[in-house]
């Protein structure tokens, strides 16, 4: 029997942007999500918040800790799905801006939601 090897290697991007990871994920229990990429040593907490004084959806971000990048997500709530209307700057990573795009969609009665992400690595930036 022949030796199976693997010898296609995928390359996606969209416009002038290398996509370097893109995915789908449901919270356990209305629990945060946290994506942790060891090789970049770089976490991404979505953090699921309502707002009763704002209805409206908006991000608010903050460094938990060093690498570690909380975005709180609030009234992303929409079971019609509810995200960002273009890609969010969220750093850079060896000299290059790293965007993140998302959308939220939420089922009536439960606290948990389901993520679809994009992060992007784009032009070359400058040390800032």
């Amino acid at each position: 029997m022949p030796e199976e090897t693997a010898c296609l290697g995928k390359k996606i991007a969209s416009g002038p942007a290398e996509i370097i990871d893109y995915g789908t994920v449901i919270s356990f229990a209305g629990n945060p999500i946290s994506l942790h990429y060891s090789d970049l040593n770089i976490n991404i907490i979505f953090d699921f918040k309502s707002d009763e004084q704002n209805r409206e959806t908006y991000v608010d971000s903050s460094i938990a800790e060093p690498s570690t990048l909380r975005l709180t997500l609030y009234n992303f709530d929409d079971s019609f799905g509810a995200g960002t209307n273009k890609p969010m700057k969220i750093g850079k990573y060896e000299g290059r801006r790293l965007y993140l795009q998302l959308l939220v969609y939420s089922l009536k009665g439960s606290a948990d939601k389901t993520l679809h992400y994009t992060i992007y690595r784009g032009e070359e930036v400058s040390n800032e």
